[in-house]
């Protein structure tokens, strides 16, 4: 269940990050790149728009996820959707967490933000559950009937 689930998390994860966008949360560092965007009720300062990194990943994510599940799901094992979207979205969270504002003061004291911090045991427990899956090699037995009520 949890790898069709996530499927839809990741488009999810994606309209919540361009509704901060819209609203000016979650502002990046200051920045001189190109695309650098102006956070008006922020501060006049170019950001990175950190926000519009994590939408972009999370559709991308989204249609990855779905053509795998819809084009592979027979031959994949149970689980694993489910740890290629942990360790495909929390280790780009990490990433993108560098070029973001820190969002509580006390993480300004700490090498790794919050964010970092909360990603790490879901970046290893996407590793867990793939290679828990490889080791146990189990079918996906709960989608033979998906050709006659998906297609």
């Amino acid at each position: 269940m949890l790898d069709r689930l996530v499927i839809v998390v990741a488009l999810t994860g994606g309209c919540i990050r361009m509704g901060n966008l819209i609203n000016s949360e979650i502002t990046g560092k200051p920045t001189d790149v190109p695309w650098a965007f102006i956070f008006q009720r922020v501060d006049n300062i170019p950001r990175h728009p950190g926000q519009l990194y994590e939408a972009i990943f999370c559709f991308i994510l989204f249609l990855i996820l779905f053509f795998i599940w819809k084009n592979r799901r027979h031959e994949l094992y149970n689980g694993m959707i489910f740890g290629i979207f942990l360790i495909a979205l929390f280790g780009q969270r990490f990433l993108v967490e560098f070029v973001k504002e820190n969002q509580e003061t006390f993480e300004d004291s700490l090498s790794l933000n919050m964010g970092q911090i909360l990603s790490i045991p879901l970046i290893l427990a996407g590793f867990y559950v793939l290679h828990y899956t490889f080791r146990k090699k189990e079918r996906r037995s709960t989608f033979k009937n998906d050709e006659t009520t998906l297609n």
